[in-house]
């Protein structure tokens, strides 16, 4: 009886010493392998650095500037909004009948992720 008390004991911690044993090498390689990729990455960054640094300063200066957005009056961005939805409304129900009276944002309800999950989760199939 205590001999397979004692033999199931070793065979445990001999278990969980490998276990253990594997995990570490696994970090080992894991945190390895983040080393060298960064050393890569800095590697290639500081080839840029020098090469930005050997262009004289005209050739620098070439490069395009980022391109400035010019944004349209809000006024006209709500007018044609407006026709957009009177246009979708008038589209679904198809009747002379409907009349806009108003036009408002609906309030939000939590986030984008939110409703494309309920969304998804409530459209027929």
């Amino acid at each position: 009886m205590g001999d397979n008390f004692t033999l199931s004991i070793t065979i445990l911690l001999t278990g969980f010493a490998v276990v253990f044993a594997v995990l570490l090498i696994l970090i080992g390689i894991i945190k390895g392998y983040g080393t060298i990729i960064y050393k890569i990455q800095n590697r290639s960054r500081e080839k840029k650095a020098n090469r930005n640094a050997d262009l004289s300063k005209v050739e620098r200066e070439e490069t395009p500037a980022p391109a400035v957005m010019i944004e349209a009056s809000d006024a006209a961005d709500d007018d044609e909004l407006i026709a957009v939805i009177s246009a979708a409304v008038y589209a679904m129900y198809s009747s002379s009948d409907v009349r806009i009276k108003s036009i408002r944002k609906a309030p939000t309800r939590g986030s984008a992720w939110r409703s494309a999950g309920l969304s998804d989760n409530v459209r027929p199939f």
